[in-house]
């Protein structure tokens, strides 16, 4: 653990990225992506049908690349009376949930020409995070809740769209709709914030971005992620800021999902992911109190999203609850900050 604390000294220093998109690059995805189109949509079903067998078998892995095979599907997109057609592919993807999973999570990928030919952008690749179990939906509705909770105190995170999935291989066996979620694509997230994707030596990091992070984390249980090695973060860089943002995604891990599979990494100094531990790297804590007191006027908003979740069960939202009041109980401390 202290070796991942060494590994990586944060200072404060301005790096010479520009971060406006080129011309020809705002040229080229300006307009509605397909992720804004059904992030617009109220209640949206999506069905994707064709064969769906390649998501049950094993040997599906290119062998030159290592990575899962794409395969044809089509992709139906139905809010109300309204319904919108779309020819996708799909593959595989994770490491311990594909490993896990009844069904895995998957990679939702278009063709650039079939998005322009629906006058689309050409962002083109999502994470579509699935119900991996029937009896486990609940652990998807609480992934989902972690993102909402960052979208709230933050723009500089992932959006992501609640989606009722049905998937239909033609047998007419399945057609029950399963709860998931679509995660905004990397470049479509730098875009919408004017910003680049930086994949450079981190030198720097915006430090009021980074504490925020940092106590979000600690706030949902989360130490799934790595700054030496950009485990589980993705990095933006925006004009009005001289340093590199931190963007954190899968919170699988965290202990405000609680799934029965997640276990911390064998070099934290804690046995379970319903224990918190501070991963802050600054010389002092005391730059977190202007963070924290966010998270204290955001309070109530952060319960709401918790207890307005459809579908969500009264056991899950007491839990998820009461996990938070802890963390609130924590940053009320000044020996918090010590």
């Amino acid at each position: 653990f202290m070796i991942y604390r060494l590994l990586f000294i944060l200072t404060i220093g301005a790096l010479s990225t520009s971060c406006a998109p080129d011309k020809s690059e705002s040229d080229k995805i300006a307009g509605q992506s397909i992720f804004d189109y059904i992030y617009s949509l109220d209640n949206p079903t999506l069905t994707l049908s064709g064969d769906l067998s390649h998501l049950f078998e094993m040997g599906t892995v290119k062998a030159e690349t290592g990575k899962e095979k794409y395969h044809d599907v089509e992709l139906s997109i139905q809010n109300g009376d309204q319904t919108k057609a779309i020819a996708a592919r799909i593959a595989k993807r994770g490491v311990t949930r594909k490993r896990i999973c009844d069904f895995p999570p998957i990679k939702l990928k278009f063709k650039k020409d079939t998005l322009a030919s629906q006058e689309l952008s050409e962002f083109n690749t999502y994470k579509l995070v699935t119900h991996c179990i029937d009896s486990l939906e609940q652990l998807v509705l609480s992934e989902l809740i972690v993102y909402q909770l960052y979208n709230h105190l933050t723009d500089n995170s992932f959006r992501v769209k609640r989606v009722n999935m049905v998937y239909d291989d033609g047998s007419g066996l399945d057609t029950a709709k399963h709860v998931a979620f679509l995660i905004e694509e990397d470049q479509e997230l730098a875009n919408r914030l004017s910003a680049k994707l930086y994949e450079g030596d981190i030198k720097s990091l915006d430090r009021k971005q980074y504490a925020e992070m940092v106590i979000f984390q600690y706030m949902v249980g989360n130490t799934d992620w790595n700054l030496t090695n950009g485990h589980n973060m993705k990095w933006i860089q925006q004009a009005a800021l001289p340093s590199p943002t931190p963007i954190p995604y899968d919170f699988d891990f965290s202990g405000l999902v609680n799934a029965p599979h997640a276990k911390p990494h064998p070099s934290m100094p804690i046995k379970s992911v319903r224990d918190r531990l501070l991963q802050w790297r600054g010389k002092t804590k005391t730059e977190l109190k202007e963070v924290s007191a966010k998270f204290v006027r955001e309070k109530e908003s952060l319960l709401a999203i918790i207890n307005d979740t459809k579908g969500l069960t009264a056991v899950s939202k007491t839990d998820m609850i009461s996990f938070l009041e802890e963390f609130y109980v924590d940053i009320s401390s000044e020996d918090f900050y010590e």
